[in-house]
């Protein structure tokens, strides 16, 4: 995978999780893990149900949930 840049980043916001192609996905778990490290700030505004996803055993259980859910991308990029 090449490096996601902060451009591709910045496209996801405001998108749903579910339709997200798989190079989005690559960029979104990209700057989930490491966006802290380049002023990006990624989260999943939650649609779903909490007590569900309080159940979730994983964070590849609560992304399927999020996903059935409609949950959107946000994308903040802290000014350098």
């Amino acid at each position: 995978m090449n490096t996601p840049t902060i451009n591709e980043v910045q496209a996801l916001d405001g998108k749903i999780l579910a339709m997200l192609s798989a190079r989005e996905n690559e960029v979104l778990s990209h700057y989930r893990d490491q966006g802290r490290k380049h002023g990006v700030a990624v989260s999943i505004i939650n649609e779903a149900d909490p007590d569900e996803l309080a159940r979730a055993v994983s964070k590849e259980q609560a992304d399927q949930i999020m996903k059935r859910a409609n949950s959107r991308v946000s994308v903040i990029v802290k000014a350098s």
